[in-house]
C-alpha cells in the first residue's frame, strides 16, 4: 500500500478507522476485518498482503489490536510473513496450531499422518467426536482458516520420513516438535540441522513437561537423551500418560518461542532445557553447554 494513497483510498481508509485511545500515549487506529476483506478485494490483493500493508502504516487489524504494547506494528508483519513446520498435530502440535493462527502467523506447514481417536479426547484440542477417524493434519488446516482465514496452510496428511522431510520443511524458518516418539524426534532435528533452521522439542508425560530449542551449531537432543535408544515402554508419555494440562502448557511456550524466533525477541530454551513440573509448580532452566 502506498504511503500517500490515491484520494478514493484515502477516503475508504478514513471511514473504516477506529480511533484507539492509549493511556498516557498517543491514540492509535485499527481497522475491522469486514473492511480488510473490501480493500484486499478492491486492490486484487490477498488479505494477508493486504493486512501487512495497514501495520506498515501502523494501521492494526482489529483481531490484533490486543497484541499492541507486547508486540510493534514492525513485529506483527514480521509474523505475518513467516513461515513455521508443526510436526504431529495431536495434543501439542493441535494446540500449537490455534495458538499461531490467533498470534497472526501469516504461513503454517502442518505434517501428522495419524487420524483422530477417542483416547484423543482429553488433551487434543482438535478432536471431538465428529471428527474421530479424520486426518489431524486436515482438522488443523481447517481450524486454522476459521480462526484466521488470512493465514496460508501447507498440510502433509502423511507421516513425516527422511525422504519427505526436505520437501515439509523447504519454506520453513523455524520447525516444531509435536511428536511422541523419540526416533522421529531425532530424525526432525536432523532434517531441521541439514535445512539450517532452529528447531522446538516440545515433550510431556504426566505433569511434567520439556522445552528445548535448538539451533543448527548448538547441541540437542543427544545432550538429553543420549542415543535415543530408549525402549518404547520406558518413555514418559507410556508410563506417565498425558493428562489434559499438561500438552496445553508446553505448547504455549513452544508458540512463546516460535514468536521470539520469527521477530527477534529473547529466546526462552536456547541453550538450556525448561523443564515444567506442575506437581511443584515450577518451571526451571537447566544448561545444556
Amino acid at each position: 500500500m502506498d504511503q500517500n494513497p490515491p484520494d478514493d483510498l484515502r477516503a475508504f481508509l478514513e471511514k473504516h478507522l477506529i480511533k484507539n485511545e492509549a493511556p498516557e500515549k498517543e491514540a492509535y487506529f485499527s481497522i475491522k476485518e469486514t473492511a480488510l476483506v473490501e480493500l484486499a478485494s478492491r486492490r486484487g490483493e490477498t488479505l494477508l498482503q493486504v493486512m501487512k500493508a495497514c501495520l506498515d502504516r501502523g494501521l492494526w487489524p482489529e483481531r490484533f489490536r490486543a497484541h499492541r504494547g507486547t508486540f510493534t506494528s514492525k513485529d506483527q508483519a514480521q509474523l505475518l510473513q513467516a513461515t513455521a513446520a508443526v510436526i504431529g498435530a495431536g495434543g501439542l502440535g493441535g494446540t500449537l496450531c490455534l495458538l499461531l493462527a490467533r498470534a497472526g502467523l501469516g504461513r503454517l506447514v502442518v505434517c501428522d499422518g495419524d487420524e483422530f481417536e477417542e483416547s484423543n479426547l482429553n488433551r487434543q484440542f482438535l478432536s471431538n467426536l465428529s471428527r474421530l477417524g479424520q486426518k489431524k493434519a486436515l482438522c488443523a488446516a481447517e481450524e486454522i482458516r476459521r480462526i484466521n482465514p488470512a493465514a496460508q496452510v501447507t498440510t502433509y496428511p502423511i507421516k513425516a520420513t527422511e525422504e519427505n522431510l526436505p520437501d515439509i520443511l523447504a519454506t520453513a524458518q523455524v520447525v516444531v516438535d509435536c511428536l511422541d516418539n523419540l526416533p522421529a524426534r531425532f530424525m526432525v532435528e536432523k532434517a531441521a540441522r541439514r535445512r539450517g533452521i532452529p528447531f522446538i522439542h516440545g515433550a510431556v508425560g504426566g505433569l511434567e513437561g520439556l522445552i528445548l530449542t535448538v539451533f543448527p551449531e548448538d547441541p540437542g537432543l543427544e545432550n538429553l537423551y543420549g542415543s535415543g535408544d530408549i525402549p518404547k515402554e520406558k518413555w514418559a508419555e507410556a508410563v506417565l500418560g498425558v493428562p489434559t494440562v499438561t500438552p496445553t502448557l508446553v505448547a504455549g511456550l513452544q508458540a512463546a518461542e516460535v514468536i521470539n524466533i520469527l521477530t527477534g525477541r529473547p529466546l526462552l530454551a536456547r541453550g538450556r532445557l525448561l523443564h515444567l513440573d506442575l506437581t511443584i509448580p515450577s518451571i526451571e532452566a537447566n544448561s545444556l553447554r
